[in-house]
């Protein structure tokens, strides 16, 4: 009974260790120029972001949840189905010379293309730094699917405390 207790306690000391290894928190800090830069290209959980002026003027960061450095995406045209209730009418003059009406009631479908149309990536955070100062560290808690990728309007300095999260 003893030597089971012991090996319980052992495994659970190894699932403990494993989970606290892989929960450590990484951090990524990086100088940006003006314009779109693609950060991760796998899913994270975000935990703290940072965004620091560089001394260019205010700088506002846009995080999106994208791999690349591309903050919109195009939907092709499709065609869709619509149906509608609708009653139709026919009249017909018989062999007596009697004109006779016939009501048909029924539903019916038409197709329809929907064109094709451009969307921004969601905002999943937007922080404005000054000049000179810092905007945080700002505690988040978010995970991404593709990916983040930030625009900066101006140089600006970011850092982000995250961890890799499995790809789904």
């Amino acid at each position: 009974m003893k030597k089971l207790f012991v090996n319980v306690l052992v495994c659970v000391g190894l699932l403990l260790a494993a989970a606290s290894a892989k929960a450590q928190s990484l951090t990524y800090s990086g100088s940006l120029s003006a314009g779109t830069t693609a950060i991760f290209t796998y899913p994270v959980n975000i935990s703290k972001i940072t965004v620091a002026g560089a001394g260019v003027g205010a700088t506002t960061a846009t995080f999106f949840d994208n791999s690349t450095t591309t903050t919109t995406y195009t939907n092709a045209a499709y065609t869709s189905m619509t149906s509608y209730p609708t009653n139709i009418t026919s009249i017909i003059t018989n062999s007596a010379g009697n004109l006779q009406t016939n009501i048909y009631s029924g539903v019916f479908t038409t197709t329809t293309t929907v064109a094709a149309n451009t969307n921004t990536f969601p905002t999943v955070a937007a922080y404005t730094a000054p000049s000179t100062g810092i905007n945080g560290p700002n505690l988040v808690s978010m995970n991404t699917v593709r990916g983040l990728a930030v625009t900066v309007t101006t140089n600006a300095i970011v850092t982000i405390e995250y961890k890799k999260l499995s790809p789904p």
